[in-house]
């Protein structure tokens, strides 16, 4: 009900046709008198009748999800996240299990399949810059990974463009690898299942408006 109409009805005293006695209050959706015996529900700064409440909060539902405003962050948005954070925390712990047999390892933590135990560390060439390697790039991945499920979490604008790039990266350089494969023919067949996967749930009109909200 617009302004006008509502003054209008608040302006000029009324009984309740119901229980004909005084009305305090206009419902906002029929406009009818409506006093305390009518049991009036308060929505949103305005009285309703009972039968009208019902249809008050469709409308108001309605008008929320023409703005843009919907639950954020949502069930998938928040197990997405949750797969980040969980990924960066692993990820941080094998980078401290690599540094550290680089560091205090003298040999690799497992045996051949044939007898004796594999070489050392030290034997391998380059074998402790490739597991310095490997820490690194796992410690700065998992961080990486970390901060995007928090900005996930925090319906971070940034988080979401991150995820996508990521994605697109993995189903773009899929492409030139099958074509590696098929050209040499051998090879592992990544088929990015999981990155088509997120580029289309994060691509959806709902989870967009997610992030919109977030300035």
């Amino acid at each position: 009900m617009d302004e006008s109409t509502r003054s209008s009805h608040s302006s000029e005293p009324a009984n309740c046709p119901i229980h004909d006695q005084p009305a305090k209050w206009h419902c906002g959706v029929c406009g009818r008198p409506v006093c305390p015996a009518c049991h009036p529900v308060g929505l949103d700064y305005q009285v309703f009748h009972p039968d009208c409440a019902k249809q008050a909060r469709e409308r108001m539902e309605q008008a929320a999800q023409n703005r843009g405003e919907v639950e954020a962050p949502s069930r998938g948005v928040r197990l997405v996240a949750w797969a980040f954070i969980i990924a960066g925390i692993l990820l941080v712990g094998t980078a401290l299990f690599l540094l550290g047999m680089s560091l205090f390892g003298k040999s690799l933590p497992v045996r051949s399949l044939i007898t004796g135990p594999l070489p050392g560390i030290d034997n391998i060439p380059g074998g402790r810059t490739a597991l310095n390697w490997a820490g690194g790039i796992s410690v700065f991945a998992g961080l990486i990974w970390t901060i995007i499920g928090i900005g996930l979490l925090n319906c971070a604008a940034a988080a979401r463009r991150a995820v996508l790039v990521i994605a697109w990266l993995e189903i773009v350089l899929a492409v030139p690898a099958w074509l590696v494969i098929l050209l040499v023919g051998r090879g592992f067949w990544d088929i990015p299942v999981i990155a088509i996967g997120l580029v289309w749930f994060l691509s959806r009109r709902g989870v967009k408006q997610q992030f919109k909200q977030v300035l």
